[in-house]
């Protein structure tokens, strides 16, 4: 973290690449020249894919957003590029809306994003338009697709049960052989199975006869 000077109006700087590796440094370094040429006051960074949320330097240049505008400051939490904060749509968003209701401002430098202005608010809200049409549209297309399977008589879920296996289980579960926990690893079949198909048949267990056993 790089501090420069403490004012009323503060800025909270992110950068990040990828990997450690020698050329994603470089992406790094010309991040962290376009964040101080845009005079930012707190500087945070780390190499880790912008798919995982769990990111410690992120966590903490978000915390210490929050908390310069907790205190009064005008904050504005700055990056390079949106993919520096996150490669998932929901998680740009979700964080957007997190430093929104904590009162920091964003920007993004290279797609001249701002949303202390009208017109990066506006983009803002197009962007959420865009990531719900997108979740609507993969909802829309999974249904097609398993409307389709069915026509098609296509089998979904888990492979059925072989009849031979499901006559097995039924007298294992009847006679009391083994415990339903072993019956389905026997088989290969979650226990969930095993008391579905003893249920299909009316089945219960049979207590095992003690008295014979050991006369």
């Amino acid at each position: 973290m790089n501090q420069k000077s403490k004012t009323s109006e503060v800025s909270v700087g992110y950068m990040r690449v990828s990997t450690t590796e020698d050329r994603q440094k470089l992406g790094l370094d010309v991040q962290r020249r376009k964040l101080q040429e845009a005079n930012v006051t707190y500087l945070f960074g780390e190499a880790m894919s912008g798919r995982k949320d769990e990111r410690p330097e992120f966590k903490k240049a978000i915390h210490k957003a929050k908390k310069l505008a907790s205190e009064g400051k005008s904050v504005t939490f700055v990056v390079y590029k949106l993919d520096r904060l996150a490669r998932k749509m929901s998680t740009l968003l979700s964080t957007l809306e997190e430093l929104q209701r904590s009162g920091v401002a964003f920007r993004s430098l290279s797609e001249n994003i701002d949303t202390s202005t009208p017109g990066g608010v506006l983009m803002m809200q197009l962007l959420g338009m865009f990531s719900e049409f997108e979740v609507n549209t993969l909802r829309a297309r999974t249904k097609e697709a398993l409307y389709q399977a069915r026509l098609e008589g296509k089998q979904l879920g888990r492979p059925a049960v072989p009849a031979k296996t499901q006559e097995a289980i039924r007298k294992l579960y009847q006679n009391h052989a083994f415990s339903v926990e072993t019956t389905a690893k026997k088989y290969g079949v979650s226990v969930r199975t095993v008391y579905r198909l003893a249920k299909s048949s009316g089945l219960s267990r049979r207590q095992p006869n003690f008295e014979a056993s050991n006369s």
